[in-house]
């Protein structure tokens, strides 16, 4: 063969060599398997133990053993808090009600009722409320011009376990008689309540004297 035929032989292969050394593009199925996959979703949240309404937070001193939830959380100046769950003199309703103190005239202090007892969110617990449409309870001052604030449901999602629903009556001047004050539930999710009932009062040159009677959920 003539030395023109064997340079148009290697021309040719020079020319086939590249196309056939490139890898076929990957197929589109495969292609899409790449793709991250979506953030799992957040479970729903656990539900507390359910209990029959009306529940009672508290209704006499007799009744302690049967209530869910435990007068526990002691907040700010604890050693200026007194506490008497058992006082007979005057009580709205039965043979006792709640007696409450507060002597530190430059702090604040307060109580939570929390279930489990001590449980600030960090554990497990807390009451199915799911139906009730108002938190209801009777107080009243020593002298009649306390100012105290009421709440339920304190712990914030910031926390392992949270209440589901919370509600507020904001700083409240109690009366000398006692007066009934009811927080609406309706519309709030009551499905894991671990703050039952809470009260602070801020310290003034008198001590703070009041007391608190028939705390239930309706």
């Amino acid at each position: 063969m003539s030395k023109k035929f064997f340079v148009m032989i290697a021309a040719v292969v020079a020319m086939v060599l590249p196309v056939v050394a490139q890898e076929p593009a990957a197929p589109a199925e495969e292609a899409a398997t790449e793709i991250a996959a979506p953030a799992p979703v957040e479970a729903a949240v656990q539900s507390g133990m359910k209990v029959t309404l009306p529940c009672k937070v508290y209704g006499n001193c007799e009744d302690e053993g049967e209530s869910v939830f435990i007068a526990s959380g002691w907040m700010g100046s604890t050693d200026a808090i007194e506490y008497d769950d058992c006082w007979k003199e005057n009580p709205h309703a039965g043979e006792s009600c709640i007696k409450c103190v507060f002597s530190d005239p430059k702090g604040w202090g307060g109580i939570v009722w929390q279930n489990p007892a001590n449980n600030w969110g960090d554990e497990e617990g807390g009451i199915d409320l799911t139906g009730a449409k108002q938190l209801s309870f009777w107080a009243r001052g020593e002298k009649g011009d306390e100012m105290v604030e009421f709440k339920m449901g304190l712990i914030a999602k910031n926390k392992p376990f949270w209440d589901t629903g919370k509600a507020s009556l904001g700083k409240v001047k109690l009366t000398k008689e006692w007066k009934q004050y009811i927080m609406p539930l309706e519309g709030k999710d009551m499905s894991r309540i671990m703050t039952g009932f809470s009260w602070t009062a801020k310290g003034r040159a008198e001590p703070v004297v009041f007391f608190l009677d028939d705390i239930t959920y309706e």
